[in-house]
């Protein structure tokens, strides 16, 4: 249990730093607004380039901090009838949930993502506005998010595996998955 603890505390570190360097994207992207109003409403200047960067520095945003977003449980859940389970059905109920729905999800975007990415790199893709940024580095962050939102999944099944073995063996030191 020590070495899967160990490994989800890893995956949990480095999802953490990067959704917390991340979140600095939200700066960008205010300054970037900023800009395009004074530029537009003071200067009677807009730009071209102003709204694919938003809009490609938001999709990167998001993408990237979709994991850390997953490890401190800030998507809606439902938890009417969850909240009234011990932590071990609690931690079964999570686990089954998780390879039902999520790792049929990830199985499937995280190699579409790096194909994206590739094809959008290999052939010089361009954005469809005037300014036509090249398309490859949201594509690049869609797969990297991908593969990180991936690793946290594989570490909140890891801890609802250690939930239940300490449950089973009666040492319930730490508890696992959502039942912490």
């Amino acid at each position: 249990m020590k070495v899967i603890k160990r490994i989800c505390d890893v995956i949990d570190l480095v999802n953490d730093w990067i959704g917390r360097i991340a979140s600095f994207a939200v700066l960008g992207i205010l300054a970037v607004i900023v800009t395009e109003v004074v530029l537009r409403r003071l200067f009677h200047s807009p730009q071209i380039w102003t709204m694919d960067v938003i809009c490609m520095t938001f999709g990167c945003y998001i993408i990237m901090v979709c994991a850390y977003g997953f490890q401190k449980k800030a998507f809606v859940a439902v938890d009417v009838l969850y909240a009234r389970l011990k932590p071990l059905a609690q931690n079964i109920l999570h686990l089954i949930t998780y390879l039902v729905f999520f790792v049929p999800f990830v199985f499937v975007l995280v190699p579409e993502s790096f194909g994206f990415f590739l094809r959008s790199y290999t052939t010089g893709e361009r954005g469809y506005s005037v300014w036509a940024p090249p398309a490859w580095p949201v594509k690049l962050a869609l797969f990297v998010g991908m593969t990180l939102l991936a690793l946290q999944g594989i570490s909140e099944m890891l801890k609802c595996v250690r939930g239940i073995g300490e449950a089973v063996s009666g040492t319930d030191d730490t508890k696992g998955g959502d039942a912490a």
